[in-house]
């Protein structure tokens, strides 16, 4: 039963002929399906496709219907390279599992992908599941890793790639790639030299894999980890907290996230960019201590504002900001 370019009204998009002028690829003569979305799916395809895989079908999520999108689109990419593409809510149905058993691969590859594959799907091809995971496993399994290793104030994290099991992010791991997280990184930034990362070390490992050469190392449940996906709300500034949290919320959640936000009396505004300040005068949680320029006091320390953004306004520098917002020395942001 072969797959068809549409399923009981799910949103499909339609492949087309790649172009003449497209780059000729090698051929490993194995077959692979991949799951994936965003920028790293762009780039495991390509990986996938230089490495001489035959990729089956592409399972990946909507692109957002204004086409505003920092991040590549791999559903474009696999319709130019006349790709099946396919976008589901739920792919682990009776009927999904049968058509992607029908494509006999030899590999299944996820890459950002959000629905977790059941056993069923796992099992569905030749010589094994693999998972692209932008972290160093086994800590930050789960959901927004990217963001939670600059919240909690980490200076490295990477890029693994390890086996699927049943249970997300969890199955042994065949090789990994630390990543730096530089002070003033943003989640922008980091996402940028993760992605860089993973496309250096794509080739060696998918050449290693076909060959047989990788090793497979059970994760250290001892040293696991797990968070969850966040929501915008998530982003309200705790001036209770010390500056040097704050400054790291602030960092990943900047542009293009929602970004971390607070509220001067009953206007709320966005905090875009920060910097952590040697406070030498005392001072108490969400006190404006300064407004030329922007500087609030928090649980310790105290944290500059550097670029901010009103409600419907633009991004403009803290002193602005703290212009357009009416705030004065001595004033308290919600805490």
């Amino acid at each position: 039963m072969g797959l068809s370019t549409a399923c009981n009204g799910q949103a499909v998009h339609h492949a087309r002929p790649a172009g003449s002028g497209e780059k000729k690829m090698k051929e490993s003569g194995m077959k692979a399906v991949l799951f994936g979305y965003h920028e790293m799916a762009c780039t495991g395809l390509k990986a996938l496709m230089d490495a001489g895989f035959t990729v089956s079908a592409l399972f990946t999520h909507a692109d957002p219907a204004s086409g505003a999108q920092f991040y590549g689109s791999v559903a474009r990419l696999a319709e130019r390279h006349n790709i099946p593409v396919f976008i589901t809510e739920d792919v682990n149905t009776a009927e999904w599992q049968a058509r992607i058993a029908s494509l006999e691969a030899d590999y299944l590859f996820c890459f950002s992908y959000r629905q977790v594959l059941s056993e069923a799907i796992l099992s569905s091809v030749k010589k094994g599941a693999y998972n692209v995971h932008a972290a160093l496993l086994p800590a930050y399994r789960g959901r927004a890793h990217l963001n939670w290793v600059i919240i909690k104030g980490e200076t490295q994290t990477g890029v693994t790639l390890h086996r699927m099991i049943k249970r997300p992010d969890a199955g042994p791991i065949l090789a990994q790639k630390a990543v730096e997280i530089h002070p003033q990184d943003n989640a922008l930034a980091l996402h940028t030299r993760l992605v860089a990362t993973t496309a250096q070390m794509l080739p060696t490992w998918l050449d290693a894999l076909v060959a047989g050469e990788l090793t497979e190392t059970p994760q250290d449940e001892r040293a696991a980890s797990c968070f969850g996906s966040r929501k915008p709300e998530d982003g309200q500034i705790h001036w209770q907290a010390p500056a040097r949290d704050i400054h790291n919320l602030v960092r990943a959640l900047a542009f293009p996230w929602p970004g971390a936000f607070t509220l001067a009396d009953s206007q709320r505004f966005t905090v875009w960019q920060t910097r952590v300040i040697d406070a030498r005068k005392a001072s108490q949680p969400g006190e404006v201590v300064s407004v030329t320029p922007l500087v609030i006091g928090c649980g310790q320390g105290q944290l500059e504002i550097l670029q901010g953004q009103s409600a419907g306004g633009e991004s403009v520098t803290g002193t602005t900001l703290a212009g357009q917002l009416g705030l004065i020395v001595g004033q308290h942001l919600a805490r």
